[in-house]
């Protein structure tokens, strides 16, 4: 099922070019995107930029509008960081079905509240939970954003400790060109990248921001 959904998404990425549906990064490109969705947080994110400094990392971070409301100053860190930023949804509503004005709101209410804590004006968009069907992927990118998928998760969000968090890594780690999903809401993500981006590091991995959202 894997190998099948990564090849309809490869195909997305050749019809709609990577600055409309992007799930890897291009090929000149070879490093990996550390993405981070459903924050900011005010107690993990934090724990995540610092992490990302000391091992000089730019990583991308996809917010909920209505915490970007209530956490303005972390959206200012991470882009005064030099991270990138994208919209995650204003209300973590998925998108499948939504019809057009709501969709049109919740986008547009998100990247309107991320533009007014942080002055970059991002048309980057990772749907909620993933969920998409060609109807949600083709309005999307026709109102001008870019759809960010991703090539690996590691379910951090089940929060099910560090070890199940570590051995998942292990299992399959990140590789060029891959755009890993992660959420900057609990203890057990910082603590395991906090282990693992050394080591990453020492085999040679790069890492960087995803970019050509801005406008």
């Amino acid at each position: 099922a894997r190998s099948i959904k990564n090849a309809v998404k490869f195909l997305l990425q050749r019809i709609y070019t990577p600055s409309r549906f992007m799930w890897r990064l291009p090929a000149a490109q070879a490093s990996v995107a550390l993405t981070f969705d459903d924050g900011p947080d005010p107690v993990y994110t934090p724990a995540v930029l610092d992490l990302l400094a000391a091992h000089r990392i730019k990583a991308t971070f996809f917010m909920i509008g209505e915490k970007v409301q209530q956490y303005p100053d972390l959206v200012r860190r991470m882009t005064a960081e030099g991270h990138g930023v994208g919209g995650h949804t204003w209300s973590h509503r998925e998108i499948v079905g939504l019809p057009q004005p709501e969709l049109i709101s919740e986008l547009e209410r998100c990247r309107q509240i991320i533009r007014d804590a942080s002055g970059i004006d991002s048309m980057l968009f990772r749907p909620p939970r993933g969920r998409v069907d060609l109807g949600s992927i083709h309005r999307v990118c026709k109102l001008g954003y870019c759809l960010v998928h991703w090539t690996k998760t590691y379910s951090d969000y089940q929060r099910d400790g560090i070890e199940p968090l570590m051995n998942r890594f292990r299992q399959d780690a990140p590789a060029a060109r891959d755009i890993v999903l992660l959420h900057d809401h609990n203890e057990h993500t910082v603590a395991a990248l906090n282990v693992l981006i050394p080591q990453w590091q020492a085999k040679g991995i790069a890492f960087s921001k995803i970019s050509g959202g801005d406008s």
